[in-house]
């Protein structure tokens, strides 16, 4: 048995005698997120975007003080206290070979650590929330705007 690591992000196995599909994190995301999941593209993908800018940034970070916000040690918790179990939400990853994407918030959350593997920066948003989890203490942090 052999372990190759491509990039950080190309992970196979070679089994003697067995073909192993090569899987990036993005990959894994997907099929975890596969129920309901839809890569963004194009005017979507733009609009995606319009929708995390009306959030308060500089230089790339959110502006925290500028937002109502409480932290969460586990998701399910934020999912419970906010009845958010059926949103849509996006997801933005802080790379540019990452595509925007689209699932739902309970799904997201089923699916956290494959999601959260992506990057150390992801924004999870939509028009009335956004997300983001905080490293290295495992929280994820839930913004309103004011």
């Amino acid at each position: 048995m052999a372990l190759e690591a491509t990039d950080g992000m190309l992970v196979s196995i070679m089994l003697p005698g067995k073909k192993v599909e090569k899987m990036t994190l993005f990959d894994e995301c997907k099929k975890a997120l596969s129920t309901d999941f839809d890569v963004l593209k194009g005017q979507r993908a733009k609009d995606a975007l319009n929708i995390l800018y009306k959030f308060p940034f500089s230089n790339g970070n959110l502006l925290w003080a500028e937002l109502k916000y409480v932290d969460y040690e586990e998701i399910n918790d934020l999912i419970s206290d906010n009845n958010n179990k059926n949103y849509d939400a996006f997801v933005f990853v802080d790379d540019i070979n990452i595509p925007i994407f689209k699932s739902n918030l309970a799904l997201i959350a089923e699916n956290i650590y494959d999601v959260t593997a992506l990057s150390p920066k992801i924004f999870i948003f939509n028009n009335e929330l956004i997300l983001q989890p905080q490293f290295p203490n495992e929280t994820i942090r839930l913004g309103r705007k004011n």
